[in-house]
């Protein structure tokens, strides 16, 4: 199942990451732009945001989301992928 169309990401590839993520650092807000960032990839249109935090809250992990869209404010910025 395709998530991001943009990215062209598919639930496989957004669980796999998310539970990479979990268990490096599980106290760690787990956030959409999170997941895009370990996948080195750049959120584009954001409409897939939801999806992907419906897939990990479905999938048991722990989300946290303290933004609306998970910006990932609370993240380090790459100013690679944020250029």
């Amino acid at each position: 199942m395709i998530v991001c169309s943009c990215n062209f990401l598919s639930k496989a590839d957004i669980l796999a990451t998310a539970e990479m993520l979990q268990r490096e650092q599980p106290g760690r807000p787990l956030t959409p732009a999170r997941i895009y960032r370990a996948l080195q990839v750049r959120a584009q249109c954001t409409v897939c945001f939801a999806l992907v935090r419906r897939l990990v809250m479905e999938s048991g992990l722990a989300v946290t989301c303290p933004e609306p869209l998970g910006s990932g404010s609370e993240d380090e910025r790459d100013p690679a992928l944020f250029a």
